[in-house]
């Protein structure tokens, strides 16, 4: 009698081209992996993949199989998770977890998320550690400027961030449209960066300047809102987000300088291909992709 198991295994192995990377994505071991494989091609009577060097290539039959099964256990498992959602149960609303950084959740997510009867356990990192425990299954998607080949993580794109030069409301410069006296006069002001290494101000220069920036942060300051708050109170000047710095601006607490020269900086949305029809995720992506 096959085990339902064993297609769920094929699947994926037919969608990795790989058992090692299937059975990460399944959290099996590879040999659990093989014994599925085998024991459904013996039940079959005929081989499913040729194995050739790192590489599983579907035979005839392995594409005939895939074709019929993979609508009727997709259908199966979403008729699954459907009853799960809808279900009354402890009255509690589902849980999903989203991983992110803290200040593109605060607040360009937040107001995007809030009206859904869903139940959120956030965590926050930078892109590689959030890649990380996506693909070790500890959150269900990411948020992230990061679009990185990965085997069964697919990406949607939500976004571009754009990126101005923000300072103190008592920062003048005479420098004009001249890029030379613009760079200069950068030069010359104390900075305040998200890391060491000038995330998204080395960019900035290489957008504008064509070359790394030449100069060391005054201030390391690994959150954009303390950024933003440092500038508030005359630490320095730095790169940031629009959406970060809307209120400041109103409120005349900080201004922008050269609004021509932004860089952007795309933000994605990431998740398990095979959570891709999970109704609950797929109701946080249309959330996650409205306009604000």
């Amino acid at each position: 009698m096959i085990d339902f198991e064993w297609y769920r295994s094929f699947i994926s192995i037919y969608k990795h081209r790989s058992v090692s990377a299937a059975a990460k994505a399944r959290i099996l071991t590879q040999p659990a992996m093989s014994q599925h494989l085998a024991a459904l091609e013996a039940e079959i009577g005929e081989p499913l993949f040729i194995r050739a060097p790192r590489k599983m290539i579907p035979t005839d039959k392995g594409k005939e199989l895939y074709t019929k099964i993979v609508p009727l256990i997709e259908n199966l498992e979403n008729t699954t998770l459907e009853m799960l959602h809808s279900s009354s149960g402890n009255g509690r609303a589902p849980v999903i977890r989203i991983g992110s950084p803290v200040e593109y959740f605060t607040i360009r997510t937040l107001p995007k998320i809030r009206d859904l009867n869903i139940r959120f356990l956030s965590q926050f990192g930078v892109a590689g550690t959030l890649l990380e425990k996506l693909e070790k299954d500890e959150v269900d998607l990411i948020l992230t400027t990061q679009k990185m080949q990965q085997q069964g993580i697919e990406y949607q794109k939500l976004e571009d961030e754009v990126f101005v030069a923000v300072v103190p409301p008592s920062y003048e410069t005479s420098a004009g449209n001249d890029a030379v006296e613009i760079e200069r006069w950068l030069n010359k002001q104390n900075w305040l960066s998200y890391g060491l290494e000038l995330p998204i101000i080395r960019r900035y220069w290489r957008d504008h300047f064509k070359k790394r920036p030449d100069f060391q942060p005054c201030h390391v300051i690994p959150d954009l809102r303390s950024v933003l708050e440092g500038i508030e109170n005359g630490l320095g000047m730095s790169i940031l987000p629009t959406y970060l710095v809307e209120k400041s601006l109103q409120e005349n607490r900080v201004k922008v300088l050269f609004p021509e020269l932004t860089t952007e900086n795309t933000i994605y949305v990431a998740y398990k291909v095979e959570q891709k029809n999970n109704p609950v995720l797929v109701k946080v992506l249309e959330a996650l992709k409205r306009k604000n």
